[in-house]
């Protein structure tokens, strides 16, 4: 099941778009290097998920639910070793309103994933806000993704 999960989110990260901090793409992954955490993220439509993962991550599936999915490595290890981090944040969209992000931890062996949900419109560009905190570090991630509704 892992690497169900696995290989939809390194084919989901395709659809993600950044037009903020460095932006890597490396064998599919979308990432930035903030501090000393290379954090990799992905925007996709809730739809692409197969029922059975949505339900085991507890994710609404529907054509107006995106999900968002962060995850934090430490960029100073040869290993990049997964971290446990504080993840919050908010969208605006277009218009400028507000949306809180709610993300929950999945661990997943030695990966660890943070997930949230955002409702979008029909063809809605969201501009991404995502603050990580581990002690007294804090990095702030932010990017752009366009959702369309099938």
């Amino acid at each position: 099941m892992k690497q169900i999960w696995l290989g939809c989110l390194v084919v989901l990260s395709l659809f993600s778009t950044s037009l903020y901090g460095q932006q890597r793409e490396d064998d599919g992954q979308t990432y930035q290097r903030l501090g000393d955490w290379e954090v990799h993220y992905s925007a996709f439509p809730s739809t692409f998920l197969l029922p059975e993962i949505a339900t085991r991550y507890q994710l609404t599936r529907s054509n107006s639910q995106g999900v968002v999915n962060i995850s934090v490595l430490d960029a100073t290890s040869e290993e990049r070793e997964a971290q446990r981090v504080q993840v919050t944040g908010y969208t605006l969209n277009e218009p400028g309103q507000r949306r809180n992000l709610t993300f929950r931890r999945h661990v997943d062996g030695e990966a660890i994933y943070y997930i949230a949900q955002v409702p979008h419109g029909r063809e809605d560009t969201l501009r991404f806000f995502v603050t990580i905190r581990s002690g007294t570090d804090e990095q702030t991630l932010n990017f752009n993704h366009t959702f369309y509704r099938q």
